[in-house]
């Protein structure tokens, strides 16, 4: 055996292979100690570097004509290298939103951003550079898109297995968001659109995954520290046909911590209410897919109104009304009902036990919503089952409603999904702004949220992200 050949081989093999170290609890900093201050751009990698494009805000209110671009550079995502602005010279105007992509026709690296000669009237500018890092020439300060006439705003740019490029982008005027293909070099674009796909929506991104098409955006979201969503729409074509699964980045509701918590009687319950002509409900989150077949609802039935001193009513308390209820499941982007085979109720001191069976159904995602009934519901604990093996134990619950605010899971705004090659393959990493993060309250110095690994479900489909303050995987 060559040993020094193996030794060579395993050499090569360890200089080659790394783990990233991500924190989202401290700000991240250049090679001089200086918070990075790129926002709202993209996290990319060339060759063997990663390469951070954003807008530079400072100490301003980011509605001013000091935004500028720049670019950062790293071998691990960890330790940071300032390399300098993008633009040396831009006409005077308000800066966001710089995406570089590199087309390899004309082996240059391109710039798209969006601009404001006067804030609100948006257009996008293209630039080129032989270099990742810049500094870029602006090609045209003001490209011609199919929806030009109604002001351009965020975007987002995607480099297809073929080498297509293409942008999805909002208007100014309602915030309609739609994609549009590029020309062969990037520089401009065919006019070719696909339509509009969603309205007030804003911060657009598209990758590809398994030869499905996704694209990430929400509601508009103006530099708030409260942060947006993240709705997953999902197409087999890159410009058209893509339809809604669900928001990755927003609660269904607001959590609940009294439903699993064990208490089966008692004042500790969640109140389903009915507004107009629609009944809150109550959603139900595994961690996977599991098979359910049967769930029991433990009801208080206190808090009916007493009669005090009325001798001529025959009761002192109105009769129990046992409430009725409907269950669905999800199925990719619908909700669908599932048929109750049984329904049995029993009856113990002010409570009402309510076991409702089923054909076995697989999913992630229940939904229970009363029907029938014009009281308020007091339900203590909900539990669901496998044949008699209880899930609770792997299960969110919220309630829902159409008063109720779904709240984003990650404070931040999104800005880029970012495809990042692992040793247990092509990974995803969401990234966006939290917006009002820094302790300062510097604007520049606001922090980014980088997801742990996006994660998909069979029907590809993505899970609801999770906060992580730290994580790391192997390049």
């Amino acid at each position: 055996m060559n040993y020094r050949l193996v030794i060579f081989s395993l050499c090569s093999f360890i200089s080659f292979s790394q783990t990233i170290y991500i924190d989202n609890t401290v700000p991240r900093v250049d090679e001089k100690g200086q918070i990075v201050d790129a926002h709202d751009g993209r996290l990319i990698q060339f060759g063997d570097t990663f390469y951070w494009y954003g807008t530079s805000y400072g100490t301003t209110n980011g509605f001013t004509t000091q935004n500028h671009y720049r670019c950062y550079s790293s071998k691990d995502m960890t330790n940071w290298k300032y390399e300098g602005k993008l633009l040396d010279t831009p006409p005077e105007g308000v800066y966001y939103r710089p995406h570089v992509i590199y087309n390899k026709k004309n082996k240059k690296y391109i710039l798209w951003y969006n601009w404001y000669p006067k804030l609100w009237e948006g257009q996008f500018g293209v630039a080129t550079s032989d270099t990742p890092q810049g500094p870029f020439k602006i090609v045209n300060d003001n490209v011609k898109m199919y929806r030009s006439d109604v002001g351009l705003g965020d975007f987002g740019l995607f480099v297809d297995d073929d080498g297509t490029g293409y942008i999805s982008y909002n208007t100014i005027q309602n915030h309609q968001v739609s994609v549009e293909k590029l020309s062969d070099d990037y520089l401009s674009s065919t006019l070719k659109n696909g339509g509009i796909i969603a309205e007030h929506m804003e911060a657009g991104t598209m990758f590809k995954k398994e030869g499905k098409y996704y694209l990430l955006t929400d509601y508009t979201c103006c530099f708030c520290n409260y942060g947006s969503g993240a709705r997953v729409y999902i197409s087999e074509n890159p410009l058209d046909g893509y339809q809604l699964t669900t928001n990755i980045n927003r609660h269904p509701g607001n959590p609940s911590l009294i439903l699993n918590d064990g208490i089966k009687r008692g004042t500790l319950h969640e109140t389903l209410s009915k507004k107009k002509d629609e009944y809150d409900a109550v959603e139900i989150l595994f961690d996977e897919k599991l098979e359910v077949n049967k769930l029991s609802l433990h009801i208080f039935t206190g808090n009916r109104p007493e009669n005090c001193g009325d001798v001529n009513k025959t009761k002192v308390h109105p009769d129990i009304r046992t409430p009725e209820f409907e269950i669905f499941e999800w199925e990719y982007n619908n909700w669908k009902k599932i048929s109750i085979k049984n329904k049995k109720a029993e009856k113990s001191a002010l409570k009402e036990e309510i076991v409702l069976e089923f054909s076995t159904s697989i999913s992630d995602r229940f939904k229970i919503i009363p029907i029938e009934s014009d009281d308020n519901i007091y339900i203590n604990e909900i539990e669901t089952f496998n044949e008699e093996t209880p899930n609770n134990s792997r299960s969110s619950f919220f309630i829902k409603g159409p008063k109720i605010p779904r709240k984003p899971i990650i404070p931040a705004q999104q800005s880029y999904v970012m495809k990042l090659t692992t040793t247990e393959g092509e990974k995803y990493i969401w990234i966006g702004d939290l917006w009002g993060s820094a302790s300062d309250n510097i604007k520049g110095h606001d922090y980014q949220y980088w997801s742990a690994p996006l994660e998909f479900n069979k029907d590809g489909t993505i899970k609801p992200m999770k906060w992580i303050d730290k994580w790391s995987i192997k390049l």
